[in-house]
């Protein structure tokens, strides 16, 4: 486990032993750390590059550990709760509903003035079976496999 992850009530140790890994994706954007930064936690903006997010907003100005994000799907508002958080290298995001359960982290490393992010999402409910996490990994995967591909390209064309 990475040691830069705190992890400390029991949901999460418990979901920590069932996580099913749904995708990996790497891309390099062609800006500095901060500023991929900046476009990856501007909530009003994530419908413009994530996939089925109509609208998004936090309910806490200052970005931490905590932090509720509320987003719309459709007709339906749905919740994150930002898990974990290094500024500028790390984003743990886990949607609050259940049967979901979620995880969404986001890596960012400085690649000679570029920022190369990785995408790492897992099913962590422990209450699914092998199955259940298999037809939820299918689903996400194609609705969401291309999100990084779309964070690049509205990172590389926002003002």
């Amino acid at each position: 486990m990475d040691p830069a992850i705190s992890i400390s009530d029991d949901w999460w140790d418990d979901a920590v032993m069932s996580q099913f890994s749904v995708f990996e994706s790497t891309v390099v954007i062609h800006l500095p750390v901060h500023r991929v930064w900046e476009l990856l936690t501007d909530w009003a903006a994530t419908p413009l590059w994530m996939p089925g997010i109509a609208t998004m907003h936090s309910d806490d100005v200052q970005l931490r550990v905590g932090t509720q994000l509320i987003y719309r799907v459709g007709k339906h508002e749905r919740h994150y709760r930002i898990h974990d958080l290094i500024e500028n290298r790390l984003l743990v995001a886990h949607t609050s509903e259940n049967p979901d359960g979620l995880s969404y982290r986001f890596d960012l490393k400085d690649d000679a003035g570029y920022t190369e992010v990785v995408l790492q999402v897992a099913v962590i409910n422990p209450d699914l079976t092998v199955e259940q996490c298999e037809e939820l990994a299918a689903s996400v995967r194609e609705a969401e496999g291309d999100m990084l591909d779309q964070l690049r390209l509205y990172a590389e064309q926002a003002p």
